[in-house]
């Protein structure tokens, strides 16, 4: 820590749901304001409510523009759109601050906009290059038809795309320093904006992520969780392909009476994942959790069986660490981020992309070979402890904002 702290100001695309990115941001200013800083974050669009509840509460957070108490259709795009482009009128707000520590875009753009402004250092943490700009395969495949914001903001972008990523581009080669979470997506940004990233992997809380031995019956949002099961926590949107899992279950209940458990807040692509459960005669068999506070997000880790983790082409993927941090094993596609975390044949397992065959095979080896799952979540705790702390996070973060100064 440095002998007098800074003043920093957290800057995030917009906490709208609960996910990798955004707890990274707010572990990063919950720690940095242990270590003796003034934090305070920012986002064009807060919702406490749905992003990790009994986490942000324990931050200082505000948005760019006032907030509108009326109820608007489209909030989210609107609030993404005007904090954007009218950072001239708010920038002074932050003439007090050290630093800016940017989170994806638009956060990175306001942030430079700030910084070139106020003449004040800002440093880029890129989760992944702008998926609007840069869309990945699944993206292209299966659109943004989830949340009408994120479909708006799509249309908006490819239209006006040569303009856009023009400041995407100058906001991001600008910054003092670029982070990434990964060495996956330090490839894509060096090929991209031709610069050489710090790479800087998310943590995990292993203090309060670790085994237990507690086998007690576990009831979450008053449904009783049967045991044994297989635990996913993806946001409910096409892009994280949970019908893989539920796809898979068939095969797996041939061999194993298990069952399926899928947390997170409910999403119009939540009743198509329902309904294939039904028709494929496995309803009872796939419980939908609903949002789960920390507390409950962590017995459900100490208590699974396997972490399954569908989403493809992932940046990082917080998840599988942090089941393994709580000694359960994991099993990913070999593809992109999850690859660096999750060490094949020792930790978990790695699926031949994107084989749900061979995703089953390997949730149903961990399932039926008890000493092999002990083995194995017994060496994902130890590993994610070694390599994936938030203080091995912090030591590169912190150093390198008072650096700056």
């Amino acid at each position: 820590m440095v002998e007098s702290g800074l003043r920093i100001a957290v800057f995030h695309m917009g906490f709208m749901y609960s996910g990798g990115g955004e707890r990274t941001a707010i572990y990063e200013s919950i720690l940095l304001e242990k270590r003796g800083h003034d934090v305070v974050c920012f986002a064009p669009t807060v919702r406490a409510d749905a992003c990790h509840p009994d986490l942000i509460k324990r931050i200082n957070l505000y948005g760019f523009l006032p907030k509108v108490k009326v109820s608007l259709p489209l909030r989210d795009f609107l609030s993404l759109v005007l904090s954007s482009f009218l950072v001239p009128f708010y920038a002074r707000r932050f003439a007090d601050f050290d630093v800016i520590l940017c989170h994806g875009q638009p956060a990175t753009w306001i942030g430079y906009c700030i910084a070139k402004t106020l003449k004040k250092p800002y440093v880029c943490y890129l989760h992944q290059p702008a998926r609007f700009l840069y869309p990945r395969p699944i993206d292209l495949e299966v659109g943004w038809k989830v949340k009408k914001d994120f479909a708006l903001l799509n249309n908006l972008v490819r239209t006006t795309k040569p303009f856009i990523k023009a400041l995407d581009h100058v906001s991001v080669v600008s910054a003092n320093a670029v982070l990434v979470n990964s060495n996956w997506i330090s490839k894509s940004v060096k090929e991209i904006y031709g610069c050489t990233p710090i790479t800087c992997p998310p943590g995990v809380d292993t203090r309060k992520y670790r085994p237990s031995n507690n086998q007690a019956e576990l009831t979450i949002n008053n449904k009783t969780v049967g045991k044994p099961f297989i635990l996913s926590t993806n946001r409910h949107y096409p892009q994280k392909r949970l019908e893989h899992l539920i796809m898979m279950m068939p095969k797996i209940l041939k061999s194993c009476n298990v069952n399926l458990v899928v947390t997170s807040d409910f999403t119009s692509h939540t009743q198509k994942l329902m309904k294939m459960a039904k028709d494929l005669k496995i309803k009872d068999k796939v419980l939908f959790t609903g949002q789960v506070s920390e507390t409950d997000l962590i017995k459900l880790y100490q208590n699974a069986d396997v972490y399954a983790y569908s989403s493809p082409c992932e940046d990082f993927g917080l998840g599988p660490i942090e089941a393994m941090a709580c000694g359960a094993p994991a099993v990913v596609w070999d593809y992109a981020g999850p690859t660096e975390t999750v060490i094949d044949g020792f930790t978990g397992f790695r699926a031949k992309p994107y084989s749900i065959d061979d995703f089953a095979n390997k949730v149903l080896c961990l399932l039926t070979d008890e000493e092999v799952n002990r083995k194995m979540g017994a060496n994902a705790a130890d590993f994610v402890r070694k390599n994936y702390s938030w203080d091995r996070h912090m030591s590169i973060i912190e150093p390198m904002l008072s650096n700056l100064i």
